[in-house]
């Protein structure tokens, strides 16, 4: 038997296909899960230090915030590559050299003040404003070519917006459940959007300021380029992070807090850290270096230098726990330059993020009491995305997926990290538990267009 919502008495199965008139029930609405600094499946969730205050991401301070504070449903919210349209005036892909080499290495261990003064010139303050979000952030961009091109976070310039959506939308197939558990909220679930600012400006290290191009960005591996109007630049000297050994001189240098242009000293305290990160649109497993040296909000984007005064990472996150210090990461700049040109000459990356196509909500124990469940966790999905692969492969709204490859999962969360492993096109297993036992399903991942 498939689909629909299971209700369970005394251990007998009794299916039940919709038009809920629930009684009112005495559970408090089941409180929302996760929040950075979480353990997701073994490890680290760290979050993304682009702005002020605020949104976890990119520190959005919105002015305006008029979401539906519901979490019950929610989206698959993978960490979705962005299919950003070139502008006129970036499509030279005779540009893309400039990220394309990178400077062999040297013996001379220059000090703190001189790597400050050599790079001063390479780095700039990024603001992004979002209209239709109401909010801005600000972040810090690298200077690589002298004709204008400046690399900086995906966080830096995009930002996550989530909208109500009624109960005639397919995306909140459960009014009534929802309604009784989530202190009616009109019926609504919400749905999360990923946009980029509306507008962004650079200002450069002697104060100048200009309107800057979003040429391409992905979510993805939390990179973006921009374009401005100048020639004349100081590009940044890019070195080789796949030499970095534990203990190396790390300085980070950067615009954070709204302090102006600062700089952190300290060393490289790991290398290959698989983090998973929290970035607009959902979360993403990212390898990464991480530094003692301070990285606080508004470094994002900024570079991550070693003793010659050489980018060898981009800084983008931090462990968000008030009881942990000196604890902060950055992209390596070996692993970034392929993408970096992609976007420079495409402004976009090939699409290879998977897609499952449904929306769902954990089962808390209101969940489980109401429905009589006979499963204490999992995920129960409450919509199914028409013509996906999910559709295709028999799962419904009322499902409850309780593994996935074959390892136990509780939350939309783990589902996405596990999900995330595979790319668009690959077999992921999911299992069921209906009235008649579990069941293996096996999808062929869409893309997330």
């Amino acid at each position: 038997m498939k689909g629909g919502i299971y209700m369970y008495d005394s251990n007998n199965y009794t299916y039940s296909n919709g038009g809920f008139t629930p009684t009112d029930p005495e559970q408090k609405p089941p409180k929302k899960s996760g929040g950075a600094g979480k353990i997701i499946a073994g490890l680290l969730a760290v979050i993304l230090v682009g702005g002020a205050s605020g949104y976890g991401g990119a520190y959005l301070a919105r002015s305006n915030d008029s979401v539906s504070t519901s979490a019950s449903v929610q989206t698959e919210a993978p960490a979705i590559t962005q299919q950003t349209t070139v502008s006129s005036d970036s499509g030279n892909s005779n540009k893309a050299s400039a990220l394309g080499s990178t400077s062999s290495s040297s013996d001379d261990e220059m000090t703190t003040n001189d790597v400050i003064k050599k790079v001063k010139p390479s780095v700039v303050l990024v603001s992004s404003t979002f209209t239709s979000a109401g909010g801005a952030s600000t972040g810090t961009g690298i200077v690589f070519s002298a004709d204008g091109y400046i690399v900086t976070n995906a966080h830096v310039i995009t930002t996550e917006v989530k909208t109500s959506m009624n109960s005639n939308n397919q995306f909140d197939p459960f009014s009534n459940f929802f309604d009784n558990f989530y202190n009616n909220y009109n019926s609504s679930s919400s749905q999360t959007e990923v946009v980029k600012a509306d507008k962004v400006t650079v200002t450069l290290d002697d104060e100048t300021e200009y309107d800057a191009t979003i040429v391409g960005y992905d979510a993805n591996t939390d990179l973006a380029v921009l374009k401005i109007d100048a020639t004349g630049l100081t590009p940044a000297e890019i070195g080789d992070s796949t030499t970095l050994e534990m203990g190396d001189k790390a300085i980070t240098l950067g615009y954070p807090l709204g302090l102006g242009l600062s700089a952190s000293n300290g060393i490289i305290s790991g290398l290959n850290k698989e983090m998973s990160v929290e970035v607009a649109g959902g979360t993403a497993t990212m390898t990464l270096l991480q530094t003692d040296a301070a990285v606080n909000p508004g470094n994002s984007g900024g570079p991550l230098l070693n003793s010659e005064g050489q980018v060898v990472g981009i800084t983008s996150s931090k462990i968000a726990s008030s009881e942990v210090d000196g604890v902060g990461f950055a992209i390596p700049i070996t692993d970034a330059l392929p993408i970096l040109n992609e976007l420079m000459t495409t402004g976009t990356v090939k699409n290879t993020t998977p897609k499952i196509g449904i929306t769902g909500t954990e089962i808390s124990s209101a969940v489980k009491r109401y429905y009589n469940l006979p499963v204490d966790s999992g995920v129960l999905v409450a919509s199914v995305e028409p013509g996906s692969c999910a559709e295709a492969a028999g799962l419904e709204a009322g499902d409850v997926i309780v593994k996935a490859d074959g390892t136990e999962i509780s939350t939309m969360d783990e589902l996405v990290k596990i999900k995330n492993k595979h790319k668009a096109g690959e077999i992921m297993t999911l299992t069921l538990a209906r009235s008649d036992g579990d069941v293996d399903i096996e999808l062929t991942l869409d893309v997330d267009e």
